[in-house]
């Protein structure tokens, strides 16, 4: 919409800034400046939280052909460094080598120059679309609840699909069959609960856990402390909470006939006001006025998920299993605001924007697999699925300016039918080499358009000896659905949308090899290197936005490719007591949109180095101790190093995308455990956490301005400094 709507062009930015200022209000802040004619950033502030890893591939996992797969189990991440005293998972998955974190203490995944919206998320592997509560500061998964994932980055068995970079695969707890029990956690600012047992011993389990943050309550002081000390007599405004819940009822007919129900919802409520005071004076054609006010924002953000599946695991002999799964999952966003620019109200100047966005993302599916043992040295998977996608997303608004009024609505509703067939089989000869042969069938149709696409899936494991294993493999991924956006940041304006008639599938191609030692002493190391195409990419091409164009968003993107390649190093040691290891990852991300850059260009997080060192000390039973060091280099952004001035015009030149590499990335975390068990066997867990320990600047956006004369300087901001965590977890 244009006219009135054109006086928001800078609002987005606006919004973003003030939902930022909301939730960040209790944290102070630092800035720092640069000259962009030296291309350089110099200070910085920080983000992300810890939690420890041990990925259990040297065991059972290493006998598996796959590269890029990690498994972490839960004990690895339900206690040790956390921020704001809650355990996170995907940011557990960010410590490992070849994952990007992206924006500061965000729950982005960047897996080997991915996209950050190409990571398959499943939840007892039900597909899940909004994997973070506000903006990315904390996940979507309950750690209280889960058993275990598997993270594969390379390598993926063919029963995988859907997405290009990543699977991220979480399983939760049955509820137990014998007894009762639960847990409860108390921290800064959310708390659990959750309770599970037998609804008949032995053969019926429950389990529930309810998750909420009460930073509502945290805030309201804390802005307003903020507003009192704000001079200009600006006020920020508003409130934030979130709550999920898991739920499963597991029953037994036999050992080999297991049938369950599990279910998830979750959901977020973001309101903002953000009122800026009176100016002392303006003018109106010339003549002085009083009274001009700049702005008003009102803003109310509500979103979640809900999933629900019924799932059925059946022996029908020895070596021949099924297991089937129909489930439901949905995504929901709804965003409004209301902005008014009131000046010179005495002659009535000012406009008013009133505005709903809503998007509903949903998914109807059924999958089955097979798991055949033909003979010992053949392991077959054979699987099938069909899902009913249903997109929805509409726009209304009204604007006024005191002498025109508008009304604008845009809508989109599309189908998709997504079909897929597999088969693996996993063979291994001489106890040396495994070999890991799939194909995968993808079928995607819209209105209008069906894509049929064939995925070739090889890993191969040669054993060297007892203790070194060399793996290669190749694998093609397809992604038929679009996350559409005009930001950076994981926020709710964003919209998944299908592929169409005029957006082709995204699709990329990945080889990677390693070699695996397990050497003397306890202590391991892994090799291992990729390279990785992407084709069919997005990128928004339209005006400063907050939302995307819902009627026009086909044409308002341009098409690209990507490119990534590196090495990814693990080092590591460990005994019963004390565990040691080292990340290290030199890799290179980029993009070639033809109608932005003629040539390849940096990706945003193209980081060339990234280096995590971790450590976790048992000093006793009582006390465990954790450490946590995490460098990258500087992500990336396109900042004008020039103006140019024919007159009294005065244009900025920019070079090519992302010229900008802003300074390098560090923090140390520091964390303990104090535990008690009671004669009666109830436990209690004292967890004390420092986030960012020696409180680095870490710089999370900048900003280039003019100065009178008309050159450039540019203003790095830093958000998060040293940040104390406590909770305290009581089992029972």
């Amino acid at each position: 919409m244009e006219g009135i709507f054109g006086y928001g062009a800078g609002l987005s930015l606006r919004i973003i800034g003030c939902v930022v200022a909301l939730t960040l209000s209790c944290v102070a802040s630092g800035a720092t400046s640069f000259s962009p004619d030296s291309l350089q950033v110099t200070e910085r502030r920080d983000s992300i939280a810890e939690a420890r890893i041990t990925a259990d591939k040297y065991g059972e996992e290493a006998s598996r052909s796959q590269t890029g797969h990690d498994r972490i189990d839960d004990v690895d991440f339900l206690y040790g460094n956390v921020v704001f005293s809650s355990p996170d998972l995907i940011k557990a998955i960010q410590n490992l080598p070849g994952v990007n974190s992206g924006t500061e203490l965000m729950s982005g995944l960047y897996v080997h120059g991915g996209e950050g919206s190409d990571n398959l998320f499943l939840l007892d592997g039900v597909p899940m679309y909004q994997i973070s509560h506000l903006g990315g500061l904390f996940s979507s998964f309950n750690t209280d609840v889960v058993d275990h994932l598997d993270f594969y980055k390379s390598g993926f068995p063919a029963r995988y699909g859907g997405r290009l970079s990543s699977v991220v695969d979480v399983t939760t707890e049955d509820g137990d069959f014998g007894k009762y029990h639960g847990t409860f956690m108390l921290g800064l600012i959310d708390g659990r609960i959750r309770f599970e047992g037998p609804i008949v011993r032995d053969r019926t389990s429950f389990s529930i856990a309810f998750r909420r943050s009460w930073m509502d309550a945290v805030l309201a002081p804390v802005i307003s402390l903020v507003n009192r000390q704000n001079q200009d007599g600006e006020t920020i405004g508003g409130t934030y909470a979130f709550y999920d819940m898991n739920a499963s009822v597991t029953h037994r007919f036999s050992k080999d006939n297991i049938l369950s129900l599990k279910f998830y919802h979750g959901s977020d409520h973001l309101r903002l006001d953000l009122d800026t005071p009176p100016s002392a004076s303006g003018s109106v054609d010339g003549q002085s006025v009083q009274g001009a006010q700049m702005d008003n924002i009102n803003t109310d953000i509500r979103w979640g998920n809900t999933l629900a599946s019924l799932n059925w695991s059946y022996r029908i002999r020895d070596n021949l299993r099924m297991k089937s799964v129909l489930y439901y999952t949905g995504s929901r966003a709804d965003v409004w605001y209301r902005w008014i620019d009131r000046e010179f109200r005495e002659y009535g100047y000012g406009v008013s924007v009133d505005e709903t966005n809503r998007s509903r993302t949903e998914d109807i599916a059924a999958n089955a697999d097979l798991f055949w043992q033909p003979h010992k040295i053949h392991n077959v998977r054979l699987g099938t699925s069909y899902q009913y996608h249903i997109y929805n997303v509409s726009r209304w608004g009204t604007a006024d300016n005191g002498i025109d009024y508008e009304e604008n609505s845009s809508s989109g509703h599309y189908d998709g039918h997504e079909f897929s067939l597999y088969a693996e089989d996993e063979m291994r000869f001489w106890d040396k080499v495994s070999l890991n042969l799939g194909l995968r069938y993808a079928m995607y149709g819209v209105s209008g358009k069906v894509w049929n696409r064939l995925e070739p899936r090889l890993s191969l494991s040669v054993g060297c000896s007892d203790n070194v294993d060399f793996k290669v493999s190749y694998t093609e991924m397809n992604q038929f659905a679009h996350l559409v956006s005009t930001t950076y940041l994981d926020i709710p304006t964003n919209c998944w949308l299908p592929s169409t008639p005029k957006v082709a599938p995204m699709h990329s191609r990945q080889v990677s090899g390693g070699i695996y030692c397990s050497l003397p002493h306890n202590f391991r190391l892994n090799v291992e290197g990729w390279y990785k195409t992407m084709d069919n990419l997005l990128e928004y091409s339209g005006a400063n936005a907050l939302f995307p164009p819902l009627d026009q968003w086909e044409t308002s993107f341009n098409r690209g490719h990507g490119r990534s390649y590196g090495v990814e190093t693990e080092f590591g040691w460990h005994s019963s007591r004390l565990s040691l290891t080292a990340y290290y990852t030199l890799s290179w991300s980029q993009r070639r949109f033809d109608d932005i850059w003629y040539d390849w260009y940096p990706h945003r997080y193209d980081n060339r180095h990234k280096l995590t060192l971790m450590g976790s000390w048992k000093v006793c039973r009582a006390v465990d101790l954790y450490a946590s060091w995490n460098y990258h280099s500087g992500n990336r952004m396109t900042v004008p190093t020039h103006i140019y001035n024919p007159g009294e015009v005065f244009d900025r030149i920019y070079t090519r995308p992302n010229n900008v590499r802003l300074p390098d990335y560090h923090r140390l975390d520091l964390g303990a455990n104090f535990r008690k068990v009671s004669k009666r066997g109830l436990e209690h867990v004292w967890n004390i956490g420092i986030y960012n320990a020696y409180c680095r600047k870490n710089v999370v956006f900048v900003a280039v301005e003019e100065r009178e004369d008309k050159s450039l300087y540019g203003t790095g901001r830093a958000i998060f400094p040293i940040i104390p965590s406590f909770s305290y977890t009581f089992k029972f």
